[in-house]
């Protein structure tokens, strides 16, 4: 496991362990699959865990945890003084929520200098 729910929580998370667990194992195979599954040997290979790899899983499981299972996420105003009141709800397709990972894994690999983990390359 790339990041551990203690680690999770001392970067602010604030999921239970339970919820923790099936979102973070979802992050971790995202981030592994990349590369066609090169990605995950080669962080395996490493003896330490970037930073990079923990955050990026930290944010990985923020998201997934507002948007993937059909998950709404409400937005809601009111005033006062002329009594008017709005809703909205934000859904996310499968393949929205799958960009949007893929985005941030791309920011915080390429971005913290881990770009060489995620190039499949070529044998020779």
């Amino acid at each position: 496991m790339y990041l551990g729910h203690d680690e999770y929580e001392a970067m602010g998370g604030t999921l239970d362990s339970s919820a923790f667990f099936i979102y973070s194992r979802r992050a971790e195979y995202m981030i592994r699959s990349q590369a066609g599954g090169q990605t995950g040997e080669r962080i395996d290979n490493l003896s330490e865990i970037p930073e990079a790899v923990k955050d990026c899983i930290f944010d990985l499981v923020s998201f997934l945890s507002n948007y993937a299972g059909d998950k709404q996420v409400a937005s809601e105003s009111q005033s006062q003084g002329g009594t008017s009141e709005s809703y909205s709800y934000v859904t996310k397709t499968d393949a929205e929520i799958s960009e949007r990972c893929g985005e941030i894994i791309g920011q915080y690999f390429y971005g913290g200098g881990l770009g060489h983990l995620l190039y499949r390359g070529a044998c020779m």
